[in-house]
């Protein structure tokens, strides 16, 4: 009996752990323009800990691999932004690490301060559909900060509806949300979410060409 009562000690804290514990994985391609060779993007979703960690992983056609984490508090505050990946002909990594007297930027071997908290950033359209529904019509500006400079930028987040989609097999009613970054006339993006908020086809347009994304894995 003690051995038990031990085991249900040392089980219970594990299992609490793993109830506040979620993870989604969706897997794209590009479909315009015509892919050339292996170009694949892993995007996930951790939820843990009173935090929510974004993690893209992208190979490209000549094999190099990028990768972008994100962790933000549960409502969408940042809290640390990572890329690492070879271009520019070298290896770089840009971190930025934000807190509520400001954010600090390194980039390789640079670092930059600003004084904006990081109550400034916070983007809520991150919790759209897994947490929150907005409605039709619902818009949100949100402020981003540069990964490579102390420069922000601004876009306007805008719920259009759901749209029924058939990708990797299954068809589902998709979220479609519009970004129009402010003072870029002509550029936008169109995003198709599933009803765990995680992306599954993107639609890019800029002033002189336009790209397209869409899932082929689910997990």
């Amino acid at each position: 009996m003690p051995i038990c009562r031990a085991l249900a000690a040392l089980l219970l804290p594990l299992a609490a752990t793993a109830q506040g514990l979620s993870m989604e994985s969706r897997t794209l391609t590009p479909v315009l323009p015509s892919p050339q060779g292996v170009n694949l993007a892993l995007n996930q979703r951790i939820v843990t800990d009173g935090r929510v960690l974004i993690l893209n992983r992208a190979v490209q056609p000549d094999g190099s691999v990028f990768f972008d984490q994100r962790e933000y508090s549960r409502d969408g505050t940042p809290i640390t932004f990572t890329q690492e990946g070879f271009w520019a002909e070298r290896w770089n990594r840009y971190e930025t690490r934000f807190s509520a007297t400001g954010a600090e930027q390194h980039i390789n071997d640079a670092i930059n301060r600003t004084g904006r908290p990081a109550s400034d950033f916070r983007n809520p359209t991150l919790l759209w559909f897994w947490r929150v529904q907005p409605e039709i019509g619902d818009t949100v500006l949100v402020t981003f900060l540069a990964q490579n400079v102390i420069a922000t930028y601004q876009i306007r987040f805008i719920y259009e509806g759901t749209e029924e989609l058939t990708l990797a097999g299954r068809t589902v009613n998709a979220h479609r949300v519009r970004e129009e970054p402010l003072g870029s006339a002509g550029v936008f993006t169109i995003w198709w979410y599933d009803e765990r908020g995680m992306g599954i086809k993107r639609y890019h347009k800029t002033t002189s060409r336009e790209f397209a994304d869409q899932l082929v894995s689910w997990r």
